[in-house]
């Protein structure tokens, strides 16, 4: 069973979204991420997708594919690179 840890709202050029982390027993949380319109929220299905355009609007340069790393980030690590990022601002 997973359990609401946090929402964050972030505000893009894009318009507004809002990430739910969420912990189901995985060391890292789950994340579902909306984008709100109308004064609804509409869940993005390409989670990893949208995060990595806010990640380019907002300039964090987080890494997707780590040189350090045999593969790339999945969507909890780099989810959660750029909230950890866009709390800091």
């Amino acid at each position: 069973m997973k359990t609401l840890i946090n929402n964050i709202d972030v505000t893009s050029v894009n318009g507004q979204y809002r990430f739910y982390q969420y912990n189901d027993g995985n060391p890292l949380p789950q994340i579902e991420l909306f984008k709100i319109e109308n004064n609804k929220e509409v869940m993005m299905k390409n989670v990893l997708g949208e995060v990595k355009k806010l990640n380019e609007e907002f300039l964090f340069k987080i890494d997707f594919h780590p040189k350090n790393r045999k593969h790339p980030l999945n969507t909890r690590e780099f989810s959660d690179k750029f909230i950890k990022s866009y709390q800091e601002i």
